[in-house]
């Protein structure tokens, strides 16, 4: 949000200027500004500033992340917009005040705004503060020497998708994981295992699937009879042991008598876990583990082995390491890219909208060669191929052209797959880039609830509505929906008639979002001494 604020809050102030400048008479506010600084010029020159700054800012997001110059434009240039944006909440705020003071009476408002006592102090502050932000800003316009493209306000527009999408339930959305599944459940079955308890990882580089094939595993009707009991924790990058274990409690659905969970000290809720473990065979998954160091898994370890012979825990990494550290003999599953047929599948879904469309042969190639690009990673896959939904064939050319060669191919290392995502991430409409940053408060793997995101960003004043009359509830959620197709959302709980109720987010693209807020959004630690400036958003 450090960068997906600007073009919005740019535009915000724009559309604030422009009502204040297009009426002479116009609203009290207006006058109020307009009479007490004689502002109307200061006003025309300080929106014809920013439109001319408006016009580069998305290629300056763009180059922010190798240039380090445009970043230090784009801090500077955040900080006197906020100051704009300040100045007129402040002269909105005091004009609510006096009517409320005046008991709404036109002729009292005018006699209190012109009494000796007000109009001096506010025409020295508000006069004052309009004429030096507006030189600030004359600086900065000065300083686009980074020889920034120039874009149309037009190109931050969503695309037009028509009808509303509809989403279907996570384990129908995956493709070409059916072989895998098979080989996964055969590792789960597998009686040769001396052990209580054994493992099984899937391992495989970031944004592959393994959680989706780990989902589908988890849901197969054969586990389901296979194990008494099935839990799922996501770990992530923090290793907490009394967290896991409470984590796997809650999953487990066991109940504390008096007390919940957060309550609890430790030692009675290992007790309580042997408890729930003793006398059943059991599956737990770990998603996401990054633990490398043995003594912490021990820790947890130790509490997982009160079940019965055949109980397995199936782990979800990117490293191999991480897969030894739980258990020597763990079973490896290697899960690769998608094969080509299917990646190709993938694309047509997100391109076209249906794995099954018949593509022109040009489109197809183009489609090709970014699916080529992708590496079979089908989070690349769908991201970028939702650029492309909508788009006639000057559109995909014009990608070929220009985007296609800034796409960095993925490698075994995982190399490349946050560049693709940054990548359709700077294709978003700005206001779309304030929504998904804004998620970068929550923790990884949360279940957000739609009609509360809804609720939230509209309090953030990230909804707007063009014309003032449309419904602001209505356009958040074609903003969520917007969101899930590009894939930067991923939809949780579907009802049968395709409406989301509850989304996530895909740890990369947690990531992502935690990168591209910055400063702007922070989970903030009052136990820890840290200086916390800049932060627009915590939690």
């Amino acid at each position: 949000m450090a960068e997906a604020v600007l073009f919005s809050l740019a535009t915000n102030i724009l559309n604030s200027l422009a009502a204040e400048v297009a009426k002479p008479g116009g609203s009290f506010a207006s006058q109020k500004i307009q009479l007490l600084c004689s502002a109307k010029d200061e006003l025309q020159s300080l929106e014809r500033t920013i439109q001319s700054i408006q016009a580069v800012l998305l290629d300056a997001e763009k180059q922010q992340w190798h240039n380090h110059q445009v970043k230090l434009w784009l801090k500077r240039l955040k900080d006197v917009l906020y100051d704009v944006q300040d100045l007129f909440d402040d002269v909105a705020t005091e004009n609510l005040r006096r009517k409320v003071a005046s008991g709404n009476k036109t002729w009292k408002e005018v006699r209190l705004f012109f009494s000796k006592s007000n109009q001096l102090a506010h025409r020295l502050k508000v006069a004052n503060k309009i004429q030096e932000l507006r030189k600030t800003l004359d600086g900065i316009e000065k300083d686009k020497m980074f020889h920034l493209e120039r874009h149309l306000i037009e190109e931050t527009m969503a695309i037009g998708r028509g009808k509303k999408p509809e989403f279907s339930a996570p384990d129908e959305q995956i493709i070409g994981r059916e072989e895998d599944k098979e080989n996964v459940k055969r590792l789960l079955f597998d009686p040769s295992s001396s052990e209580t308890v054994s493992f099984v990882s899937i391992v495989g580089k970031g944004g592959l699937g393994k959680t989706a094939l780990a989902r589908l595993v988890f849901h197969d009707r054969e586990v389901e009879k296979h194990f008494d009991l099935k839990m799922w924790v996501c770990v992530s990058d923090v290793f907490d042991v009394k967290f896991i274990i409470k984590e796997i409690l809650r999953s487990a659905k066991v109940e504390c008598q008096g007390q919940d969970h957060e309550n609890k000290p430790i030692e009675e809720l290992q007790s309580l876990l042997r408890e729930t473990l003793a006398r059943k065979k059991y599956l737990l998954v770990l998603d996401d583990m990054w633990n490398e160091v043995r003594l912490k898994w021990l820790e947890l370890g130790d509490w997982l082995k009160g079940g019965v012979r055949g109980s397995k825990i199936l782990i979800t990494t990117r490293s191999h390491k991480v897969a030894k550290v739980t258990d020597e003999k763990s079973a490896i599953y290697d899960l690769q890219g998608l094969p080509r047929d299917e990646s190709w599948d993938l694309f047509r879904e997100a391109a076209f909208g249906d794995r099954r469309a018949s593509v022109d042969q040009r489109l197809e190639e183009m489609g090709k060669d970014i699916v080529r690009k992708c590496a079979g990673v089908p989070l690349a896959i769908r991201t970028v191929g939702s650029l492309l939904y909508g788009k006639k064939e000057d559109g995909w050319l014009r990608f070929k052209v220009k985007e296609l060669p800034e796409i960095q191919e993925i490698d075994a290392l995982d190399n490349g797959i946050m560049q693709v995502l940054k990548f359709s991430y700077d294709h978003l409409p700005s206001y779309l880039k304030d929504c998904f940053a804004y998620c970068s408060l929550f923790p990884k793997d949360c279940i957000y609830n739609k009609e509360t995101m809804i609720q939230l960003w509209m309090a953030q004043g990230f909804i707007k509505s063009l014309n003032g009359e449309d419904n602001l509830e209505e356009i958040a959620d074609n903003y969520l929906s917007d969101l899930l197709y590009r894939s930067f959302f991923d939809a949780e709980t579907v009802r049968d008639d395709g409406e989301v109720l509850t989304f996530k987010m895909h740890d990369l693209m947690h990531d992502l979002a935690r990168k591209v807020a910055g400063g702007e959004c922070k989970i903030v630690d009052f136990k820890k001494e840290e200086t916390y400036g800049g932060i627009r958003h915590f939690a």
